[in-house]
């Protein structure tokens, strides 16, 4: 184990009451290179309150309960405190870096087999022919009107510009060769194109944004498994029985898809890489929403194209992960003038029992660099209460929220899972280089209740997501979205 486990829990009910001017942050300084130093000379010596981590110790689970601001915030937490199986807690350097021909080149060679990359010609006739029957089917009643931001009156419109594609869209037949090099298009280079591998068209997009403003993205993808933009993945978690005649399964174990994508990982040269997160999916035909209102068991078949696991990849350092996150962490400030963004290197792989189906890499950042070797930590019973202040600090905006809304509002928060990783730190506006260090992330869901009305407003399952994130080298808090 990484760290000795004590068998004491945490657990209490603290009433807080928050005073002017607490949880005032201090302003981060602009300059990356003391920011830098600084940080991680506080890793390396530790404050009064830190700890060697060989004295580090930290309960099995993270229980207890808050109520806040006129307990118009309520707290609770039973969850799992996860720790990484490495050996040290490592603190580092990373930057941010532009895909390589190199890169391209790997992709192209393992994701494609090397087989000949040749032009997208856009939708062939017989796509368009299905797309221009839909919207016919529609117009006669066939099936309701919806998506595609059409409507009934302006059908007649689409159908005919839709008519005019059929008479000159590519059969699909044809194949140019398309350019394996990087070649600059406005603010952008790109390869774009696509094989084919057992009679099946793999789509190849990798693109670099000429300036700071956007980020990098890379994405393989199965025809009919996603697009330019994104895999067509659905988690399980966002589905419901109101969606599904039954509930969905997966014909082969996550061991064995990790199995799977950790050696294509390895052949794509991921040197120190590890699945961080992964969950079941569903891929749904494109013409899903065409579908009776309860599919029969047929229609039903039909619709599913496959369910296998999506799986998130992080870097690590030194064997430690930086923790994958929902928070892309490009988001700006407000009021502040805008710098740029600068996304969270996201590695994600979708695998069905058949294989890979959709491969994507965003905002590639180098390999980290080893910094600190073993860094030291504030005790994990002071994180504690640094949670216990901090989540009402963050949501001290719900009085003003309720005044001008002119109802109550009441925030209801429950974490369920509190996780030790690294974490990519920018200093404001820099866009390119950055510190990781070790943070705890409180995962859980977040309900609101209006006038005593549960979850009003909402439909399913909360979205499970990271509640607060505290730096657990001096205690500081951490916006996941912002990156610092």
């Amino acid at each position: 184990m990484m760290k000795k486990k004590i068998s004491f829990m945490l657990a209490g009910v603290l009433v807080l009451t928050l005073f002017t001017g607490f949880g005032q942050m201090p302003d981060v300084s602009a300059e990356i290179t003391k920011a830098q130093e600084q940080l991680l000379v506080t890793a390396e010596r530790g404050g009064d309150s830190s700890e060697p981590l060989e004295n580090f110790e930290v309960p099995e689970r993270f229980i207890g309960s808050w109520t806040g601001i006129n307990d118009l915030i309520q707290v609770t937490a039973d969850a799992e405190i996860v720790l990484p199986a490495a050996g040290k807690i490592p603190s580092g350097t990373i930057a941010r870096r532009d895909f390589t021909q190199e890169d391209a080149d790997i992709l192209m060679r393992v994701l494609l087999n090397g087989n000949t990359l040749y032009e997208e010609l856009g939708m062939t006739k017989q796509q368009a022919l299905e797309r221009l029957e839909r919207y016919r089917a529609m117009q006669r009643g066939d099936i309701p009107v919806e998506g595609d931001s059409v409507t009934y009156d302006t059908l007649p419109q689409t159908i005919e510009r839709w008519e005019e594609y059929v008479r000159t869209a590519p059969s699909g037949d044809e194949r140019i060769p398309a350019s394996t090099t990087f070649a600059a298009e406005g603010p952008l280079e790109s390869i774009r194109g696509w094989a084919e591998l057992d009679g099946i068209a793999r789509h190849f997009y990798i693109q670099n944004v000429i300036n700071d403003y956007s980020y990098d993205h890379a994405i393989v993808y199965e025809d009919g498994y996603g697009d330019l933009n994104s895999s067509y993945a659905i988690p399980f978690s966002w589905l419901t029985l109101e969606d599904l005649p039954w509930p969905l399964t997966v014909d082969f174990s996550l061991e064995d898809a990790i199995l799977q994508a950790d050696a294509l990982m390895e052949e794509l040269g991921f040197e120190d890489v590890v699945c961080d997160d992964a969950y079941p999916v569903c891929f749904f035909d494109r013409n899903f929403a065409t579908a009776s209102e309860t599919p029969t068991a047929e229609e039903w078949n039909r619709l599913v194209l496959a369910t296998g696991y999506e799986l998130q990849y992080v870097r690590c350092l030194d064997g430690f992960p930086i923790s994958y996150t929902p928070a892309s962490g490009a988001a700006s400030p407000e009021n502040e003038s805008f710098s740029g963004t600068w996304m969270y290197e996201f590695i994600t792989m979708d695998i069905t029992e058949d294989g890979p189906k959709c491969f994507q890499w965003f905002s590639p950042h180098t390999e980290p660099e080893l910094q600190v070797e073993d860094t030291r930590l504030m005790p994990f019973s002071e994180i504690a209460e640094v949670f216990a202040k901090m989540i009402m600090v963050k949501n001290g905006d719900i009085q003003h929220v309720n005044e001008r809304n002119g109802f109550t509002t009441t925030r209801i928060f429950h974490i369920d899972k509190v996780k030790l990783g690294l974490m990519r730190l920018r200093s404001k506006g820099n866009i390119n280089d950055a510190v990781l260090i070790p943070v705890w992330d409180f995962w859980g869901t977040e309900t609101w209740e209006y006038d005593g009305w549960d979850n009003y407003g909402y439909s399913g399952d909360v979205e499970e997501k990271i509640v607060l994130t505290v730096n657990a080298v001096d205690g500081s808090l951490i916006d996941r979205e912002l990156g610092y």
